[in-house]
């Protein structure tokens, strides 16, 4: 971590770092300090607590991600297209931010998530629903629950992420196109 620019930023991304190694429970403040370059007290002139770090964290990345997945698509191209984009984009940010991925997986259904963080998190996942819910309408999809195809496609992307850290896959562009086209040839009429 740089010793330079924002603190705010160091602390997290030194945290991100830290959970992502030891995982969250084992990470204390003081070693996020210390990777962070500032002393423990600048921490909590960020953040009141450890949970208020964390659910920083979380929200950071939630909306870094949903930001890129969500992104409008025109409602003229094919529902199959606009699945491909957001696939593409969902496997770009696990490829570019592993680590986040990784946190934002691990960490979704955490009991220390505050509202915040929970209204970011419902709110991707409320956006690639609303996507399927209005592909099944159009017939574009089998009819299943929108909720069902968001959590295969979740599901599909968090496995790639796992399995790539593990060294079974290589998450590359390739791999993630694979995937994505069974995803979608799984939901298909």
């Amino acid at each position: 971590i740089g010793r330079t620019g924002n603190k705010r930023r160091r602390i997290l991304d030194a945290a991100l770092c830290l959970c992502d190694a030891r995982g969250s429970d084992a990470t204390a403040v003081p070693e996020i300090a210390r990777e962070a370059g500032v002393a423990t007290g600048t921490i909590y002139r960020y953040f009141k607590d450890k949970q208020a770090l964390g659910n920083a964290l979380f929200s950071h990345w939630r909306q870094v991600c949903s930001t890129l997945v969500l992104a409008p698509a025109p409602a003229s191209i094919p529902a199959e297209a606009r699945f491909a984009r957001r696939w593409h984009r969902l496997t770009l940010f696990a490829r570019s931010n592993p680590a986040a991925m990784r946190f934002l997986e691990l960490h979704h259904h955490g009991g220390w998530l505050d509202a915040e963080s929970r209204a970011a998190d419902a709110a991707f996942a409320g956006g690639l629903t609303q996507f399927f819910a209005e592909a099944g309408a159009a017939g574009a999809i089998r009819p299943i629950a929108p909720a069902l195809a968001t959590a295969l496609t979740l599901g599909a992307a968090a496995g790639l992420a796992k399995f790539s850290a593990q060294g079974t896959l290589t998450a590359d562009a390739a791999t993630a196109g694979d995937l994505g086209d069974a995803v979608w040839r799984a939901l298909s009429p």
